[in-house]
């Protein structure tokens, strides 16, 4: 939600609650686009400011997580940062 919304609204971490008097209920919601398909805010929302984020690929974002770093409240900072290192490592723009 970050990305997409170019930093406007904050991407809120997994937290949970328990309580030994009740039996805790969980609800569960993923998304998990397509990995070719790219994460950028839409064009109306940059037009008002600077991009705070490059486009990416669901995949990238889960190889980063998944191989290098577990999610947590700085995990899309240093996914950016990887990500552009590993840019710059195959000399891409």
């Amino acid at each position: 939600m970050q990305a997409l919304s170019n930093g406007k609204y904050k991407s809120c971490l997994h937290r949970a609650v328990v309580n030994k008097e009740r039996a805790r209920k969980s609800l569960v919601f993923f998304v998990n686009p397509k990995d070719d398909k790219m994460v950028r805010p839409p064009k109306d929302i940059i037009k008002l400011s600077t991009r705070e984020y490059p486009d990416f690929t669901w995949s990238d974002l889960r190889k980063f997580t998944v191989n290098h770093y577990r999610a947590d409240g700085t995990t899309l900072q240093n996914f950016v940062t990887w990500l552009s290192d590993q840019k710059k490592t195959i000399n891409l723009p």
